[in-house]
């Protein structure tokens, strides 16, 4: 036994294998990542919520004013600053604002969450510990869905893991330089989505800030210093807003404590049972969701015997469900911030050398839900002619052709390791033959999210609708063109217009809006709004739009679908834009 491993609570935390080769599948591990997170990143158009940060970040440029949020003119201070700002200085930077510059920093924060996690994991038990932590976070759905996405919600998760990790890499040197780098990271989470970001920090390292006592590092004039510091950093945004604009006519303050105060307590949307992250939290962390089923009740009964880093692993874990849990608003992506603490805990009973028959089984029945998935990918042509034949469901030729090649594709390892034992062990160093399952998901996730969706892309049809009508309406006056109810922040971002478009709220607005203005006139409207206006149309006008979003036989909810009228046109000349 070695002078340190006298030391070490658990020593089959760390590995007995020289580890000169952790240089070579540190790469193969970043390179995984740069591939899963970036490749095709920009392909597909924006949608639901990434709209409101492309077209906040649209007006901004086209306005100059940085501090006023808005949507088509209107004050939209519903999310904070720092998540627009980033793609602001991107769009500087790189000169493009398209998709990809609205989800690249969504993307580079997915890297620094696994970074964050990584280096928990090695500072806490071993290098091993926290690769294998990073390789599952990174092939979960959650994780890989919301670094994709142009929203704030990785920019919000990479503050909260990096605050934690900051704490343990620091936790012997306890100074102002600590705690400021600490409250500084949290609110600069705060600054991108929300006050979760120091809340959860706080409630992840307070179960050993309360062991033995720590909690006296709290009570230092450094602590308090820096903790001042960090409040004036996250509100001097808020203040620059509120005092250069007065007639601006939304508070970023109040929207802060209305989102997140008020919200938490007394919720006014978003209202679910109070047991649905017990659902959500399986479904973001697929597909290794058996895995953490399986290590959870062992987890909570094995806590007075661990050692102590699992032992506040497993309460912060605890922590962190509960703290959104007692939330009065819950939708399924609030809960992303225990991702990384949950792939640190399977990581780290993964390693644990105990009850070895039943992590046998469960680690068969997770090898055996990846090798179905992927024998379903191969089998897709006959899931295509059924749905064909079904559903009216026509799969693009290239989705033919690469998913039953991701399937084939993602069984190789599992063939490989049946022939080599230690195939892919250099990936965990484990005995539990875990490589094999790393590589198939990494080969399964990457398939779906950087092919696989791009090949349906063709079936999303608003941008399409959104540039059609840009190219027609190029020479006609923004006062001339209007939205019945709201204009969607996608079309918005993709018309590009250089002034606000009109919003007509009723029938009677539409049919002002048709009499005061001479000349071409456009209407946009979604489609479930049609009976409401049509009855104000001019006498003998088509009643038809001339541009519409295209519908397929298999899609339901065609009242969302976008449409577009166009008046004020000469007989003689036709009506098609």
């Amino acid at each position: 036994m070695t002078e340190k491993s006298k030391h070490l609570p658990h020593t089959e935390f760390y590995s007995t294998r020289s580890e000169a080769d952790d240089s070579f599948y540190s790469v193969i591990f970043w390179t995984s990542a740069l591939i899963l997170f970036f490749w095709s990143l920009g392909y597909r158009g924006l949608w639901t919520a990434e709209g409101r940060w492309a077209e906040i970040v649209r007006e901004m440029l086209l306005t100059g004013d940085f501090f006023h949020p808005r949507i088509n003119g209107v004050p939209y201070f519903d999310k904070p600053l720092l998540s627009y700002w980033f793609i602001a200085l991107i769009v500087k930077v790189t000169g493009r604002f398209d998709e990809w510059a609205v989800r690249l920093p969504s993307a580079v924060s997915g890297l620094l969450v696994l970074w964050a996690t990584v280096s928990l994991g090695r500072q806490l038990w071993s290098a091993r510990v926290g690769r294998t932590a990073g390789w599952i976070l990174m092939t979960t759905y959650g994780v890989l869905f919301w670094a994709r996405t142009g929203e704030a919600d990785m920019e919000h998760l990479a503050a909260i893991s990096i605050a934690v990790a900051w704490y343990w890499i620091r936790r012997k040197k306890f100074n102002f330089i600590t705690w400021l780098v600490f409250y500084l990271v949290c609110f600069s989470g705060a600054q991108t989505k929300g006050l979760a970001a120091i809340a959860v920090p706080v409630l992840a390292i307070l179960p050993d800030i309360i062991e033995k006592k720590r909690w006296r590092i709290l009570l230092t004039p450094s602590h308090y210093l820096a903790l001042m510091i960090g409040i004036i950093f996250y509100l001097f945004p808020f203040l620059c807003a509120d005092l250069t604009n007065k007639s601006y006519q939304s508070s970023g303050l109040y929207m802060m404590f209305k989102e997140n105060i008020i919200r938490y307590f007394q919720p006014f949307d978003h209202k679910e049972p109070f047991y649905v992250y017990f659902y959500y939290l399986p479904v973001l962390f697929m597909p290794w969701t058996p895995l953490l089923i399986s290590i959870i009740p062992g987890a909570a009964g094995t806590l007075k015997s661990s050692d102590e880093k699992t032992k506040w692993l497993i309460k912060a874990v605890a922590l962190i469900f509960l703290f959104f849990t007692f939330s009065g608003s819950r939708r399924s992506y609030y809960i992303l911030p225990v991702l990384p603490f949950c792939a640190l805990l399977v990581s780290v009973y993964m390693f644990k050398q105990d009850h070895l028959s039943w992590k046998r089984a469960v680690f068969s029945f997770q090898k055996g839900l990846l090798l179905t998935a992927a024998i379903i990918e191969l089998l897709s042509p006959l899931i295509w002619r059924f749905l064909e034949n079904n559903f009216g469901f026509a799969a693009p030729m290239n989705l033919k052709l690469i998913t039953p090649v991701i399937g084939f594709l993602a069984i190789i390892p599992f063939v490989l390791e049946y022939i080599s034992l230690d195939c892919f062990k250099g990936f965990t160093k484990n005995d539990l033959k875990a490589g094999s399952m790393i590589v198939s998901a990494v080969i399964l996730m990457g398939g779906y999210f950087c092919c696989q969706q791009k090949n349906l892309e063709i079936y999303r049809t608003e941008k399409t609708f959104a540039e059609n009508l840009k190219e027609n309406i190029a020479k006609i006056p923004v006062k001339k063109i209007a939205f019945y109810k709201k204009a969607s922040p996608n079309v918005l971002f993709y018309l590009d217009l250089p002034e606000y478009a009109g919003i007509l709220k009723t029938p009677n607005s539409v049919s002002n809006f048709l009499k005061k203005n001479k000349g071409i006139k456009i209407l946009i409207s979604r489609c479930k709004y049609i009976p409401e206006f049509l009855p104000v149309f001019p006498l003998g006008h088509q009643k038809l739009p001339v541009l519409s979003e295209k519908t397929y036989p298999w899609q339901k909810l065609v009242s969302r679908k976008l449409a577009a009228w166009k008046f004020g046109i000469n007989k003689k000349q036709p009506e098609d834009l």
